[in-house]
Formats: C-alpha cells, structure tokens, sequence
C-alpha cells in the first residue's frame, strides 16, 4: 500500500522564501574573529552553498548540525544560481555566527519561472565537534502558526536595506500544497547491495487532477545510476525512480540521499539509499 510522504516535506516548500519576523543580534556579537577562524567558517560556508548550487544535497548534509539534520533531510530545497559572501557576524567567542549571503534564485512561483532573482539571506553557523556546521534556531527561524513551528529549515531573509531604501528582495509568500497535491511513495528507503549487480525501484504515484513535472537529484556516484522513468506525471499517473548499481566499482559505506522534486509545488520526496553485502 502506498503511504503518504508526511506533511513536513511540502511545508519544507517555503524554505527560505518567507521571512520570518526580524530578531535582534545576539548581544556578544563581534565582527571579527582570528584569521585562522574566519578562513575556517568562509570555507565551510563556500563549500555548503557551492553543493547547494549543484543539487548535491546528500553531501551538503554532511556540513549540516546534527540538530538540524532532521530538518534539512525533510525541506524542499531551494534552487541557488550563484551566492557571494557578503558579511559574517562572529558571537558566542567566536563559536556561532550569522553569515549574510547573496544568492540568485529560482522560484517555483507563477510570474517568476526560470528568472533568477537577487536575494539577500542570513545563516546561521555554529562550531560542532571543532568543524563549522549549518544549523537552524526553530525560535528564530521558523514561523509561528496555531500548530506550532511550521516553515523553512534554514536561513531568514531580512525585510530591508538601509534605512530610507526599500527591501533586498519582496518575495511572495509560497502556500504549501494542499494534501490533494501531494505525490505518494511506495518505500522511502532502500538498499543496495555493494557485491555484484544490484537495483531498487520507487514507484511514485500522482493522486491529484492536474500533470505535475519532477526532478531528481543526482548523487554522480562512479557505478551508480538514478533515473526517473518520466518527468511528468499525468494525473492519476505513476512515476519509477530506479536505483542501480553494477557492481564494478567500490559504494560509499554510508548512506546517501536522492531527493526527488516536485516542480510546481516543492515538494521533496527523500530517498534514503544504504549499502550493503
């Protein structure tokens, strides 16, 4: 039977597109930090967003703070262009920092299809087992509703520039779909075996009355191979993710993730693929 990816995943679909009401700077915050901390966190930093910008979220994940990992495997991703660096705000003695970025984005908006658009957001970086790492602050972060803390994993686009000047970037708030519009999955989980050839199937089911379009990321692991049988589903339609390995080359000892997409909605439906004899 099939069962419904949770709810979580298609609210993740406002990630980073609404912001959250404005918070105050924690009051031991520094603008500078030693040479060695900064180059430390700005690689870190780079690294994260550049996986980002390559759709390679399951090693992104990896630069992620284990409170936060959750999170983030449950989001719809956003869809970066480009970033540059723009600030860092150190605090905590230099153990937490906000980083404000610049990033060019795609919006699954009607009216703003395929125009990326300037953005400016705040992360949030704090130092976990002596290495930089990504993390989220549901008080800060993540919007208040009547069922608690809803919203986007990660980073909170501020309302304005400089006094007298209107806001980096007016962006629409993004409805999450309803449950009508959201796609079911047989399996969230598979596994591959790591001697001889191997392959899995996910079988996605499109329940709602109007076609929808996917996208699938790509691990590019050497002897593996992801592919969706089509990229749009009728409605009514299903869709097989297929997982296949052929056996010749060595498969990381860890799981990865493959993250299909919905574009019309952001829903993310998370894969979860582990190795093993």
């Amino acid at each position: 039977m099939l069962k419904a990816i949770p709810f979580v995943l298609a609210v993740g679909a406002a990630f980073g597109q609404a912001p959250p009401a404005a918070t105050e700077k924690p009051a031991s915050a520094a603008s500078t930090a030693p040479p060695e901390v900064d180059a430390a966190l700005r690689a870190r930093v780079t690294r994260f967003f550049q996986l980002e910008v390559e759709g390679k979220f399951s090693k992104a994940l990896d630069l992620v703070a284990v409170d936060t990992k959750d999170l983030f495997i449950g989001s719809s991703k956003p869809t970066y262009r480009s970033f540059e660096l723009k600030s860092i705000e150190y605090y905590d003695n230099n153990t937490k920092a906000e980083v404000m970025m610049l990033v060019t984005r795609l919006l699954p908006i009607e009216g703003f299809m395929g125009h990326p658009l300037p953005t400016k957001m705040t992360s949030r970086w704090k130092v976990e087992n002596g290495q930089w790492c990504y993390f989220v602050d549901p008080e800060k972060d993540m919007p208040a509703t009547p069922f608690g803390r809803l919203g986007m994993p990660g980073s909170r686009l501020p309302t304005g520039g400089a006094p007298g000047q209107p806001p980096a970037a007016i962006l629409p708030t993004v409805k999450p779909p309803s449950r009508q519009m959201l796609l079911t999955t047989n399996k969230t989980e598979v596994k591959i075996k790591t001697s001889g050839p191997s392959s899995e199937r996910v079988l996605i089911n499109n329940p709602s009355r109007v076609a929808l379009g996917l996208t699938v990321s790509d691990p590019k692991i050497a002897g593996l191979t992801v592919k969706l049988d089509k990229l749009t589903m009728k409605p009514g339609e299903k869709a097989v993710l297929s997982i296949e390995s052929a056996g010749k080359d060595p498969l990381p000892k860890k799981p990865i993730l493959v993250v299909v997409r919905v574009r019309q909605t952001n829903q993310v439906i998370p894969i979860t693929v582990t190795f093993a004899n």
